[in-house]
């Protein structure tokens, strides 16, 4: 007689006359699996993330690299994260702190989606990561106390706890954490005219105080069917002491010719709110299955930004004394049903689904220039922005088994929009209408347990944030702005993966992706007027090509590595006169973490992080190398119910990028940090049960809250 689940365990029960005696025999997946359309990392299987988190976890992952609390993917700009197949509506410090809270003894696996199938989507040129937790059998609770204590330049706190429940068909998960404290940033800024030579030092004191709020609750109607919902909330206060020193020298005699001094103080209480209420029924025992999600997402955005400025020109022998008063308020509000049905079968599995999404933007902004001596009214601008947005969505998705060692996989997915932006100030509005197509493809071949190759290609598409579009001008300076354009179109990018792993030891990955109509910021200069603008453009058709090896591997008993190495051959073709006719050029990186076991229990551990950052083309952009050198020790103390972290990251101040390009004949640089060299001491406290885990859920709108970031 044989039960239980063939995928992870075997028990053989062999009765007698006298006696009846149970074997059962585990099957261990390897560290690291390729499936069709995702790579799987196995954190059950790994003794380095032992006594982490699920950011522990990350670093481990292949093809995933964690830059302070950003998490990227080799070839993407951006990434979504997901627990359970849900994504998770948060992102900056909020996502970072919320994995923090994720224990790697509730991790089953990492899967990795660098090109996501149908279901998802199609918006931006990112992957996905998806967290899948470990089943729970029986009824649990449990809490975590956690604090950790950042010093940089100045101190960071965080406190938090988190509590899981579940008692007969109800589940619950809270976990509240606030955190307050101080950061710098700092950016060194050079402009070279024909004429004279600009240097711009910015300098920011930051003060935040952020709390983070997540809710999920889960009521199992039937054996088959289950209502839940999902609260997910921040509120942040945050203030900016913000320093900017602006001179000019002549390039004969480097003599100072003007001198643009700014003071100030930026202050903004942003809040999002976003609740889910989904229906979840399995119809049959094969995996069949329907859900339904509906989403309200509101983020508010309030913004004060007040500076006082000495304009100095020594050769004219005059100067202006000013002072600036800029307000601005965000409001947007996002409305989301979709439903989703999933058929597996014996000839092939099939998957459909529909999604409705309504977005309203309402953007109002005002400044004001006066002089600060009689405090008369210099200049002023005001604008008030509408922007709406509607999508109408449909897929299907094909999953086809050739005998055991070929699988081939399709998708289509079409998402029909309609926008409306509204200028007030200048009685300007633009309407638009399109519907486009999104195929995706896969075909993976495993010749061997020890091999997998595969092969896929997806269609996406770049929607302006919400930000982006908003044409008010928003002022760092007298000399310095920043404005949106309503006029900006999407971008489309069509991207080519090969992926090949070798056991749980190597995995290679090609890319191809091709960008049209591609927009960013771009720098334009007034040099009449000594002022720069930073503009939204649609500006470029990009390509580029790279590829990544990741290694993983147990040197010894008590030492792991997984070790990355990342190169790529980017061109971009600029479309507008204020750039070069082709830009064109490689960059890439290497990643190696390093866990060291110091005792037998594998209760003390240490770990090693180096990264190597080589010079790069970015687009329009070259940056300079960098590199960061992180060490960690982590502590599991009382049965492992106490966890003590020590981290020294970015140690030399290493983490520093220099970017330059040229604009309108003019090179430019720009030289940033953002305060990563810190150590970082953190306490976590774990009672009650251990078993205990929570589904969190994937919203219908996630995409639309992205761009309102």
């Amino acid at each position: 007689m044989v039960n239980g689940n063939i995928h992870s365990d075997l028990i053989v029960q062999a009765a007698k006359e006298t006696d009846i005696k149970e074997v059962k025999l585990t099957a261990k997946k390897r560290l690291v699996e390729r499936k069709i359309d995702r790579l799987v990392f196995n954190v059950e299987n790994s003794v380095s993330a032992q006594g982490g988190d699920a950011m522990d976890a990350l670093k481990l992952t292949p093809g995933v690299r964690i830059q302070g609390d950003e998490i990227k993917l080799s070839g993407k700009s951006s990434v979504k994260v997901m627990v359970n197949d849900r994504i998770i509506q948060l992102s900056g410090d909020d996502l970072y702190n919320y994995l923090k809270s994720i224990p790697v003894a509730n991790i089953r696996k990492i899967e990795v989606i660098t090109n996501p199938p149908a279901q998802y989507d199609a918006e931006g040129n990112s992957g996905l990561i998806n967290i899948q937790l470990k089943e729970v059998t029986q009824d649990n609770w449990k809490v975590t106390l956690r604090s950790v204590y950042q010093q940089a330049t100045y101190a960071t706190f965080l406190h938090a706890v988190g509590l899981t429940y579940k008692k007969d068909k109800f589940s619950a998960l809270v976990d509240l954490n606030y955190q307050y404290g101080k950061n710098i940033y700092t950016n060194d800024i050079n402009y070279y005219y024909p004429n004279e030579h600009w240097n711009n030092n910015i300098y920011n004191r930051n003060h935040q105080k952020n709390l983070g709020i997540v809710m999920n609750l889960k009521y199992n109607l039937t054996k088959r069917s289950s209502i839940g919902t999902q609260l997910i909330s921040s509120f942040s206060n945050n203030t900016s002491d913000e320093f900017n020193n602006n001179f000019s020298r002549n390039y004969t005699d480097g003599a100072v010719i003007k001198n643009y001094k700014t003071e100030g103080m930026s202050s903004g209480k942003p809040k999002n709110v976003s609740l889910n209420v989904n229906y979840t029924l399995d119809l049959d025992d094969k995996g069949k299955k329907f859900s339904v999600d509906a989403d309200y997402f509101n983020g508010v955005s309030p913004k004060d930004n007040n500076f006082s400025s000495l304009l100095q020109d020594f050769e004219g022998n005059s100067s202006e004394n000013q002072f600036a008063i800029n307000n601005s308020h965000q409001d947007i509000k996002n409305y989301s049903l979709k439903a989703d049905v999933e058929l597996p079968g014996s000839w092939a599995d099939f998957a459909f689904g529909v999604k409705a999404t309504s977005t309203t933007t309402d953007n109002k902004v005002d400044s004001k220039f006066y002089n600060k001596i009689d405090e008369s009214l210099l200049s002023s601008q005001a604008d008030h922005f509408l922007y709406k947005e509607n999508l109408q969505m449909i897929y299907i998705s094909v999953l086809k088994h050739f005998g055991e060692k070929w699988d081939v996989k399709a998708g289509l997915r079409g998402e029909n929009t309609q926008t409306n932006a509204n200028s007030f100030s200048v009685n300007q509005e633009i309407k638009r209408n399109y519907f486009k197509i999104f195929p995706t493809a896969y075909v993976s071949f495993k010749p061997n347990e020890d091999h997998v190759l595969s092969l896929n290609f997806g269609r996406r598409i770049q929607r302006p944030g919400f930000w982006e579009m908003n044409p008010a001008r928003w002022y760092m300076s007298p000399k310095s702005y920043t404005e949106g354009n309503p006029f900006l179109q999407p971008a489309y990018s069509y991207n080519i993966e090969f992926n090949y792993s070798y056991k749980s030891l190597l995995n290679l990955s090609l890319f191809n992706s091709n960008k049209r109509d591609g927009y960013g910021q771009v720098t334009v200069h007034d040099i009449m007027n000594d002022s720069q603008a930073f503009k939204r453009l649609n500006y470029f058709d990009s390509s580029s090509l790279g590829g990544s090896l990741s290694f993983n591997y147990d040197l010894f008993s008590w030492w792991n590595t997984a070790t990355e190495v990342s190169a790529y051959y980017n061109e971009l073709n600029p479309k507008i006169d204020l750039f070069s006719n082709f830009y064109s050029g490689w960059g890439g990186y290497t990643t190696s973490t390093n866990t060291f076991s110091l005792n037998k229990k594998k209760t003390f551990l240490a770990t090693l992080y180096y990264e190597y950052n080589y010079p790069a083309v970015q687009g329009i952009i070259n940056s300079s190398s960098s590199s960061t050198l992180n060490i960690g020790f982590r502590s599991l103390l009382f049965n492992k119910k106490l966890t003590v972290g020590l981290n020294f990251d970015d140690i030399f101040r290493k983490n520093l990028t220099l970017y330059n390009n040229r604009s309108q004949d003019i090179n430019q640089t720009f030289l940033q940090y953002y305060d990563t060299r810190q150590f970082r001491v953190s306490l976590t406290y774990k009672f009650g049960s251990t078993k205990l885990s929570m589904e969190e859920r994937e919203t219908g709108n996630q995409d639309e809250k992205n761009r309102s970031n």
